[in-house]
């Protein structure tokens, strides 16, 4: 679903905006109409789903957000009580401002998933609907747990990537440094002797030198060339069939594509476990997990489950065969439709999934590593080979020169 953005008025109020979900721009105003709110004029999806470019970073964090609320709820404390001791304990003026504003919509009426959607841009996209489930389900507390859990997972995950890349991209950076500094500083000063001397450039050393060239003025040539090629591309072929090509592509890379799929599949299954787990409809549940797969590649083979599970077929049935989803998972998902532990199932396989990309992930970092210092012991070889190469011509020449 979408996000359409309204100028409406609702029965004995002003006008206001307001953020609705759906499908289309129709299905949108036949919400609004059904709770008797007016609608005036439309800013259409584009403008509600696009965020605006600042240069401000807001300080609004919804993880933070929900690891204060989740133990609050759970111990019975009402909702709009909860955001006051929130906004009460907060210091950040950005993140206290919006608890008020969640406060106020509650006091004007508003469903908590409504004030969700309309802070789009502020919380994940599976936020609203999970939400939205557990006011229907009539348990709030625990979905807004699980959600904690689910983005402290995340966090812990994104955290790791982090502090595992610290290591090889600083070894990366210094491989740069020494290779600029060899091309820009060494190579001329070595030049030089033989300009110096009068003697003609031995080729190794109008090569060296013309990579030296290149280094020092021209290398702005290289952004620019990709910037062009990425422009044309994006004119010849359209934004989203550019996405699906360059998607396409980092699939087929060896380990990279499966440390690419299975990223996706870990947020996938989590999602599922969390709907199912609060007995989200089966067809509402596949359609706000579809969504949450940013890759066109992958989101397109799970494009057809809902049809699927609307001709009869179980769960396990209509995933199995799905070449991104991991081996074991249709078997495991019988046994949980049999015991009834859909959700205890999905959660498991997430977590061995979870821990198996951890794995690949260090193996890449660990190839990573002896790749970059290869990198640079060949471009130390070019230099210093050239190098000699050159002093073994000079010593040549002087040796053929005119004895007195």
């Amino acid at each position: 679903m979408a996000l359409y953005k309204f100028i409406a008025v609702p029965k004995g109020e002003s006008p206001q905006e307001m953020l609705i979900e759906a499908d289309s721009e129709k299905e949108a105003l036949d919400k609004l109409r059904s709770r008797h709110i007016t609608p005036l004029r439309s800013f259409g999806e584009e403008s509600a789903g696009k965020k605006k470019f600042t240069l401000h970073r807001s300080k609004i964090n919804a993880y933070e957000f929900t690891r204060q609320l989740a133990p609050l709820l759970e111990s019975f404390i009402p909702l709009e009580k909860a955001l006051a001791i929130i906004a009460e304990s907060t210091v950040e003026k950005d993140q206290k401002d919006f608890v008020n504003s969640l406060r106020q919509g509650l006091h004007e009426g508003k469903k908590f998933s409504e004030l969700v959607r309309s802070h789009g841009s502020v919380f994940p996209s599976y936020y609203a609907n999970l939400i939205e489930s557990g006011e229907e389900t009539g348990c709030l507390p625990e979905v807004v747990n699980q959600l904690y859990k689910f983005m402290e997972q995340s966090k812990e995950f994104k955290d790791f990537i982090v502090s595992s890349s610290i290591y090889p991209l600083t070894i990366l950076a210094i491989t740069l440094l020494v290779t600029i500094l060899l091309f820009t500083v060494f190579v001329p000063r070595f030049a030089k002797i033989f300009i110096d001397m009068g003697r003609e450039m031995p080729p190794s050393m109008n090569f060296l030198l013309g990579l030296s060239a290149f280094a020092s003025w021209a290398w702005w040539l290289i952004p620019l060339g990709a910037a062009i090629i990425w422009i044309a591309l994006e004119r010849t072929l359209g934004k989203v069939e550019l996405k699906r090509k360059i998607s396409a592509f980092l699939l087929k890379l060896p380990l990279l594509g499966r440390i690419i799929a299975d990223l996706e599949m870990c947020k996938y299954i989590r999602t599922l476990a969390i709907l199912i787990g609060n007995h989200v409809e089966i067809i509402r549940t596949m359609k706000i997990s579809g969504k949450i797969i940013s890759n066109p590649i992958i989101a397109d083979t799970f494009a057809d489950i809902g049809r699927k599970l609307k001709g009869g077929s179980k769960l396990s049935a209509a995933l199995n065969g799905n070449k991104y989803l991991p081996g074991s998972m249709s078997p495991m998902l019988r046994v949980g439709e049999e015991s009834g532990t859909v959700g205890e199932m999905l959660d498991r396989i997430a977590t061995h999934l979870e821990n198996d990309t951890r794995l690949k992930i260090k193996r890449l970092l660990s190839l990573f590593e002896p790749a970059v210092i290869v990198f640079l012991a060949v471009m130390v070889l070019i230099v210093v080979v050239s190098i000699f190469v050159s002093m073994m011509e000079l010593n040549s020449i002087n040796q053929g020169g005119p004895k007195i």
